[in-house]
């Protein structure tokens, strides 16, 4: 049975490979909800959801007319990052934060890996923000934003920054 999983398996990398498809798996949070970065959890801080960061905004993008920013700001004299969603959200339009600290917070973290959400937008319109975290001039830690709209379930995430 092995040497039949193999087969199957290197024979799905040359068709693969032949065509010009790479599947590439992206490393995942050990689990991922609000609740891991809610309410002071994992050195978050929650903020209110028409929170702004200064006007250069690290990362954006856009699903539509839904805007994805990642925000940056000053938090009691230390620079800060959030996700946001805005625009012409609707009901089920997702926003989430990653954050990966490789060698940083280790006894407060699950993983160096956190998703910090999803967070749903529950009316049209509203605007959302993730909790913020302490950035770093550590090339290792790093944050990006992450989201998907409800009409199409399509995720996209901006460059680490």
């Amino acid at each position: 049975m092995r040497l039949l999983r193999s087969t199957l398996a290197t024979a799905a990398a040359l068709c693969a490979v032949a065509t010009g498809v790479v599947l590439v798996q992206p490393a995942q949070p050990a689990v991922a909800s609000a609740a891991d970065c809610e309410g002071g959890a994992r050195g978050f801080r929650d903020h209110p959801d028409n929170a702004e960061g200064d006007t250069d905004k690290p990362r954006s993008f856009s699903l539509g007319d839904v805007r994805f920013t990642l925000e940056k700001g000053a938090y009691v004299g230390q620079q800060i990052a959030f996700g946001k969603i805005s625009g012409q959200t609707r009901p089920g339009d997702n926003v989430w934060m990653d954050w990966r600290a490789n060698g940083w917070d280790n006894n407060n973290a699950v993983s160096p890996w956190l998703q910090c959400g999803p967070f749903t937008v529950r009316s049209n319109g509203q605007s959302l923000t993730t909790p913020f975290r302490r950035t770093s001039t550590d090339p290792q830690y790093n944050f990006r934003v992450c989201g998907s709209r409800a009409v199409d379930g399509v995720i996209r995430c901006s460059d680490w920054w």
